[in-house]
């Protein structure tokens, strides 16, 4: 049978021609019962929604995610869950779902509600049950089902979400729940043909925070979670019927340690729970989730709250590495790139999880991609990414925002540049190249439409620039022309692999480089500019060698008195390029400054998480521009790569890590003397582990034998492999040691 798609309209007196609302309607609940035959053997739910769902069968959910089933291009594609449901089924049952505004009708960004689409929101159902002499039935959604509320009133990603307990909730899922006064369900377009599967981590509760209660004031009380986070928070609570718990959310506090909020601009991120008033009760928020490490909570009436847990929401991913150092800043970035992480990894990745924005910027996606791989098996959650871009390109054009809904532009430098990364790093790092093969169309368009853009193969506007970078601009032409140089040799490497024509674009590349040394580039190998950000990309690039990179690099951070000043679209390339060209000296003092503007500086102000702005917070300016302010954002923390592949020295000499460099660049400024890790590689574990002490280095190196390693040392006085000692390197060993001078 084919199911059918069916909406359930709350208030056909709501305005929806108003797209600047704070608040949609009533969530709809949409409910069936149905009897089934003895000897069930296996049941399955197959459902999606405009909109975003949460199912219930017999009084208990389907499922621990939330925000299924997630945010695609509505119009193209609609993302098809399936579960097992077979321990939730009786002879008696019923299913009710209850959908959310989510991304489809909610409130997204500065553009208002109704992007996709507009009430009714739909379902879509199908349960499939097997009986054990072979027989099948199936359950669909059709005209039979009814419509109803319940306790949801409000729902928004920005604003939050209101919950009444003194009406039904997952009550609306009893077989004996009383729906008289509930109507029938309207069915809605077939829109089967746009469902897809797609296998991929769901969002799911990854944590939790106690928090300290660090205020009180009548019956206003703040609380600190000690770590800036996204998601949402579960109260445990007492009181009379129809007292009400407010919670706002925030991610600093003001002197008075009140509340700020003005960097979230017109999100309201604030839970109202509504108390049913028997006995004790329980609420977690359902379809919405906010970015804090504080929280406001104020009660009305007459109500004890007796727990206030933080819920940490993340797609579920697989942690695959770890680093630890001696150094207690250096340990705290790690941990805030992790944090950052987890806060915008929730279904897609975001540029920040608290203001009106939460949006997946390319840029942000494809800076920190290769970070991201290294922390956790982010493999599914990128090609997911990549799906959403393919939808919603023009051509060779890429939105600077995917998905896309009109709020960015198509097409900048180091934005468009993520059609390109993201496959070129799913395939050096888990050796994907089925993603070569899958978008090798978008590559193609990607190129001939940069093509037509240049003049003599320069191009002439990088857009954003090299965004938030501090008093150091680099030129716009640099800048778009040394991107356009990473993206094609990239784009020559992918084809060659997968055997698709790749002399076009070596030759592209060639022009690219000819071109710009020629414009940009003096006899000096002075860059015009003369920017940290210009010197790093362009010796990435190849476009300048390393004579040319360490004479005037250094020159760049000596004016600058050795702090970075660049910004984000080439934050990735500072430690490893510095490392390459022999300066890893320069490279461990910034990271480990603590002055403005660097990384040490925001953590010794007390970041948990990594800012968006070098000056998100400083002390004599206090809060930047709330306009756009995010305290978790993990853009600059793409300097994540650069622990794994320098500071541990673990690095792919051939995809998914068949074979890997071992090559740590230990630390000789005495700031940190000792570091360890690993990565779990799709070809097994990797652990390094080094020590310093008295100018001699001890480091420890662990490896599947199967994986050949090229171990890369100077002054080594003492090699032992496997328990032996050695005069030279066995790649194929499993556990070695190594005593090196420094």
């Amino acid at each position: 049978m084919q199911a059918k798609w069916i909406g359930y309209i709350t208030d056909k007196t709501f305005d929806e021609s108003d797209c600047f609302i704070l608040h949609g309607a009533a969530a709809p609940y949409l409910r069936k019962k149905f009897n089934l035959k003895n000897g069930i053997k296996k049941a399955r739910l197959e459902i999606t929604a405009l909109g975003i769902f949460k199912a219930f069968i017999n009084g208990k959910p389907v499922g621990n995610e939330f925000f299924a089933p997630g945010w695609t291009n509505y119009n193209k594609r609609i993302i098809l869950k399936t579960y097992d449901i077979t321990d939730l089924l009786e002879k008696n049952n019923a299913i009710s779902v209850v959908l959310g505004d989510g991304w489809y009708a909610g409130y997204l960004c500065i553009l208002g509600r109704n992007r996709y689409g507009k009430y009714p929101l739909e379902l879509y159902v199908k349960i499939t049950v097997e009986y054990d002499n072979g027989n099948t039935e199936e359950i669909i959604t059709d005209e039979s089902w009814l419509g109803g509320t319940g306790a949801i009133k409000e729902n928004d990603f920005l604003f939050g979400e209101v919950f009444d307990a003194r009406l039904p909730h997952a009550e609306c899922s009893l077989y004996d729940f009383d729906d008289s006064l509930w109507k029938k369900a309207s069915v809605c377009s077939d829109k089967s043909e746009k469902l897809t599967v797609f296998d991929c981590e769901p969002v799911k509760i990854v944590g939790e925070l106690i928090p300290e209660c660090i205020s009180e004031r009548e019956n206003v009380s703040v609380y600190d979670f000690k770590q800036n986070f996204a998601g949402t928070i579960r109260i445990k609570c007492k009181g009379e019927r129809g007292a009400k718990i407010i919670m706002r959310h925030g991610e600093m506090l003001n002197a008075d340690k009140t509340l700020y909020v003005e960097n979230l601009r017109r999100a309201k991120a604030t839970d109202t729970y509504i108390l049913k008033g028997d006995g004790e009760e329980e609420n977690m928020p359902t379809f919405t989730y906010h970015g804090f490490q504080y929280a406001e909570i104020t009660t009305v009436g007459n109500v004890e709250i007796s727990s206030v847990i933080g819920c940490v929401l993340s797609s579920d991913l697989k942690t695959l590495g770890y680093v630890e150092t001696s150094n207690h800043l250096v340990n705290r970035l790690f941990s805030n790139i992790i944090w950052s992480q987890k806060s915008n990894f929730v279904e897609l990745p975001t540029d920040c999880p608290q203001r009106n924005e939460r949006l997946g910027w390319s840029g942000d996606a494809q800076v920190f991609s290769r970070t991201g791989m290294y922390n956790a098996d982010a493999e599914k959650f990128y090609k997911k990414q990549l799906m959403r871009i393919d939808d919603d390109r023009r051509g060779g054009e890429i939105p600077d925002v995917v998905p896309f809904f009109g709020v960015a532009p198509f097409d900048s430098c180091g934005w468009r540049d993520v059609a390109v990364v993201l496959p070129y790093n799913l395939w050096q790092m888990y050796g994907n190249t089925e993603v070569i093969v899958q978008y090798k169309s978008m590559l193609e368009d990607f190129v001939e439409r940069q093509l037509s853009t240049m003049d003599n193969y320069i191009w002439k506007d990088a857009y954003y620039g090299d965004w938030l970078n501090v008093d150091e601009e680099t030129d716009s032409d640099v800048l778009a022309t040394s991107m356009q140089a990473v993206s094609m040799r990239m784009i020559a490497e992918m084809f060659k692999v997968v055997g698709f024509d790749c002399d076009k674009y070596y030759k592209i590349y060639d022009s690219i480089k000819k071109a710009y040394r020629a414009a940009f580039v003096d006899k000096n190998g002075r860059i015009k500019g003369e920017s940290q950000a210009a010197y790093a990309i362009a010796y990435y690039a190849g476009l300048i060698d390393e004579m040319e990179t360490k004479n005037n690099i250094y020159k760049a951070f000596e004016n600058k008195n050795f702090h970075i000043h660049s910004g984000f679209v080439s934050i990735r390339f500072i430690l490893p390029v510095l490392c390459e060209i022999g300066l890893k000296d320069i490279a461990y003092r910034l990271l480990t400054n603590e002055t403005y503007p660097s990384w040490g500086y925001s953590i010794v102000n007390g970041a948990t998480t990594l800012w968006e702005r070098w000056n998100s917070y400083t002390i004599k300016d206090g809060f930047a521009d709330k306009a756009m302010n995010s305290f978790n954002h993990y853009s600059l923390g793409s300097c994540g790569e650069w622990f794994y592949e320098y500071m541990l020295g673990i690095k792919p000499l051939a995809p998914a890590f068949r074979r890997v460099r071992i090559k740590p660049y230990i630390d000789g400024t005495g700031k940190i003397t000792s570091a360890k890790g690993y990565y779990n590689s799709r070809n097994g574990k990797i652990s390094v582990e080094w020590s310093v002490n008295n100018g001699v280095a001890e480091i420890i190196v662990e490896k599947p034998k199967s994986m050949p390693a090229e171990f890369c040392f100077d002054n080594v006085k003492e090699i032992v492999q496997d328990g032996k000692k050695a005069d030279a390197f066995n790649e194929s060993a499993g556990l070695t040691r190594i005593i090196v001078n420094l």
